[in-house]
């Protein structure tokens, strides 16, 4: 009997150490998921308006170019082509946005896993840490609510996807907006704010 009972602790010991083995190797998978996907955003994040500002700054400096491209005689303030270029670079920025958003929704999903297996092995990792950090803005709004990257994104595309219409309305179909900027970044800062309040419930990342 005694036997058997040894022969019963060695296994379940094994057992043990198996799911472990495995548990740790899930992790370790969760991991790099969590840093690529992350650092792929904070890199989209990043050249998304450098690259749009300079697009921008290029198109209202070579109306001439653009002219002998389209074929089309300047006769106004409008321009064509800067119409389609500034309502289809604003369409790819949503489009972007929505892309944005699902690697936010994989993102928080991988945290839950990651701290669900932190719990399990009893350890302090980095989600444990993402979802306290969440929970302290939650009680404490004021000073870390909107220090973070959902945030950051939601402002960033919000106004990269205004500066596109906003060009679109004056350079391209010729609409005469008084102090067009400060419009833009307004439209820009309140559309970030709404986009914000639509998702922040449910996306901790």
């Amino acid at each position: 009997m005694e036997n058997i009972a040894q022969g019963s602790a060695i296994t379940l010991h094994s057992s043990s150490d198996d799911n472990t083995d495995a548990l740790l190797g899930v992790y370790e998978q969760i991991c790099k998921s969590h840093q690529a996907i992350d650092e792929f955003r904070m890199r989209l994040l990043g050249l998304l308006p450098l690259a749009s500002l300079a697009g921008i700054f290029l198109l209202s400096k070579s109306d001439s170019v653009l002219e002998s491209i389209s074929g089309i005689p300047r006769q106004s303030s409008a321009n064509p082509l800067i119409a389609f270029i500034g309502i289809f670079a604003a369409a790819f920025t949503l489009a972007l946005f929505i892309y944005e958003i699902r690697g936010i929704l994989r993102c928080h999903g991988l945290i839950l896993k990651g701290k669900a297996i932190e719990q399990w092995l009893k350890i302090d990792g980095q989600f444990s840490l993402c979802n306290e950090e969440h929970e302290s803005a939650k009680k404490d709004s004021k000073k870390n609510y909107f220090f973070n990257a959902k945030v950051a994104a939601c402002f960033t595309y919000s106004l990269v996807f205004a500066a596109w219409i906003f060009l679109a309305l004056h350079r391209g179909f010729g609409i005469r907006i008084p102090h067009c900027t400060l419009w833009a970044l307004a439209s820009g800062m309140v559309l970030g704010f709404g986009v914000h309040w639509l998702i922040q419930k449910r996306i901790a990342a």
